[in-house]
């Protein structure tokens, strides 16, 4: 019996809360998206521009977002916030 313990890729993601996302039409793992997601929507923003900047900033801590695609990353980002808002916590 091998002593290592093999989990799929799957198991992996959701063991480290690593969430797929398409920017620039690659798909790129985004380490505690929900646990951004809730931290932002607990701040109370209503402006979609102040969203996606708070978004940023707090996926921003666990992931490398590189500078020129901020504005990307931000699209993709607030569409996920919508999404996922009902299971994330709001």
């Amino acid at each position: 019996m091998d002593t290592h313990d093999h989990q799929s890729p799957c198991a992996a993601d959701a063991l480290f809360g690593i969430r797929k996302i398409i920017v620039r039409g690659k798909s790129v793992g985004i380490a505690r998206l929900c646990d951004a997601i809730a931290e932002v929507q607990a701040r109370g923003l209503t402006s979609d521009e102040e969203i996606k900047t708070a978004l940023i900033e707090c996926v921003s801590r666990h992931n490398y977002i590189p500078d020129l695609l901020h504005a990307e990353y931000a699209q993709v980002l607030i569409a996920e916030y919508y999404a996922m808002e009902c299971r994330c916590g709001g």
